[in-house]
């Protein structure tokens, strides 16, 4: 963990580029939050705002925006795309319905929090937190009505372990950008991301909201999610999947990226012969643990023991699959417009700018960076948008500084997006509809929740950071 005392000294181009760089950021911020403008425009526009005020050529902006939209698309537009059209199919089959109810059954009612901890981390892993909640809701309803207890703890609970694993874990949009912006290993990222997902939820669900049953009232069920349960229950009868393919179908990429990662920074694997080539199996198995492959052969077993055995025809997987890409756009587009703004902190020289600045600031830079990603997140409302934007800034300032664990300051990232969910977040009106909640009960709930999560994960990454 780097600290940093020394007394902040800056030029007078230092504060001309500092003050780009503030009107480049106030102006996303306002486009975003109070006037509800597209993410991906706003950030068009801030990048053009930031070349205006730092003096930098238009021309030469457009250059560099182009470069970093490339750059990072490149690298993740392939692993989302393959991600949600195997959440898709994670979620039509009833898969994810099926681990959900096997996991509370071995657990037990009485550990009815702690099961819906376990459903929501594994599912998580696999799916979009939006895609999550709406197969998970009408679960933690049916359960909590059959148990006759509040709703209150294995809905926070399940809610603590899917947005842990939105926010920090890979292949998430948000923790896989910053993975490619920082030039971290995806493997190790995976499982630092499982303890400290793991912990900061436990902390955020069952452990905290167990305090407060018969605290905070609770609606018995909610008028969208009885719908979903029916939906629910008929898919999962019909089409008889079992626990097995859904957890492999999870298991498999995330494996397949772990012994990449080990393959190619390990000495386990054999080390490179004579002629100085790899041996056939470590170049195998960095070759299968790309995200890109790994999630490719993920999707391939899902086509199979989640659609063709499940009954589903060629046509209805290809337009399930297809469709599951719309929602993906957006995020791809957000994503490659924040790498372009970076790019354009970089040339105009705001980068270096920062970067010296950040190098005098007393925090660590685990601590800087949480606090960047979580002033977006409350200011526009968007994990993915402060993710990105939090993640071209810190890639500037960390660029050549090689003592940084790269892998907990993606996670530092990641917690700092979950911060403080409030009224401008999608997310938090998604929550308040599922579960009928009013807008007080679910800043009382939700808001909380994610505060906390987001506190504890970066407590964890800090002496994480201080024993590795």
């Amino acid at each position: 963990m780097v600290l940093r005392s020394e007394v902040i000294v800056l030029s007078i181009d230092d504060v001309r580029l500092l003050a780009a760089f503030g009107f480049s950021v106030a102006a996303l911020v306002i486009l975003i939050s109070r006037y509800s403008l597209s993410p991906f425009v706003s950030l068009i526009i801030a990048s053009i705002v930031l070349a205006l005020t730092a003096g930098l050529e238009m021309a030469q902006a457009w250059e560099q925006f182009a470069i970093g939209v490339g750059s990072i698309l490149s690298s993740t537009a392939m692993v989302i795309g393959l991600g949600a059209m195997t959440g898709a199919l994670l979620q039509r089959s009833g898969g994810a319905t099926v681990i959900a109810q096997r996991m509370v059954g071995l657990l037990g009612v009485k550990r009815l929090g702690w099961a819906m901890l376990m459903v929501g981390l594994l599912v998580g892993i696999g799916v979009w937190f939006t895609v999550g909640l709406v197969l998970l809701v009408p679960v933690a309803i049916s359960l909590a009505r059959v148990a006759r207890v509040s709703l209150l703890l294995p809905a926070m609970s399940m809610l603590a372990g899917l947005s842990a694993m939105h926010g920090l874990a890979p292949p998430h949009p948000g923790p896989l950008v910053a993975i490619s912006l920082l030039g971290a290993d995806t493997g190790k990222t995976i499982l630092w991301s499982l303890l400290v997902g793991s912990i900061a939820a436990a902390v955020a669900g069952p452990m905290l909201w167990r305090w407060f049953e018969g605290k905070i009232e609770m609606p018995q069920f909610g008028r969208i999610a009885e719908d979903e349960s029916h939906d629910a229950d008929n898919l999962s009868e019909s089409n008889s999947v079992g626990v097995v393919a859904p957890l492999a179908v999870i298991a498999l990429p995330i494996i397949l990226m772990l012994l990449g990662s080990f393959a190619a920074a390990s000495e386990i694997i054999p080390s490179p012969d004579s002629r100085g080539s790899q041996s056939w199996v470590a170049t195998s198995l960095v070759a299968l643990g790309t995200p890109t492959m790994a999630l490719l052969l993920g999707l391939m077993l899902a086509y199979f023991v989640l659609g063709v055995r499940c009954g589903f025809s060629p046509k209805a997987i290809a337009k399930l699959t297809e469709e599951s890409l719309y929602p993906v756009a957006n995020v791809l587009l957000v994503v490659g417009a924040g790498a372009g703004f970076s790019k354009v902190l970089i040339a105009s020289g705001v980068g270096d700018t920062l970067g010296n600045l950040a190098k005098q600031v007393p925090v660590s830079t685990m601590v800087l960076g949480w606090l960047i990603a979580a002033a977006f997140r409350v200011t526009t409302g968007s994990a993915t948008t402060a993710i990105t934007a939090a993640g071209g800034i810190l890639s500037v300032i960390v660029v050549n500084d090689q003592t940084i664990n790269r892998e907990l300051l993606v996670l530092a990232l990641g917690a700092g997006s979950l911060t403080l969910s409030h009224v401008n977040d999608g997310g938090f009106w998604f929550v308040k509809e599922l579960f009928s909640l009013t807008v007080q009960q679910t800043l009382k709930t939700w808001t909380v929740l994610e505060t906390v999560l987001s506190v504890v994960a970066l407590a964890v990454i800090l002496v994480l950071d201080s024993l590795v």
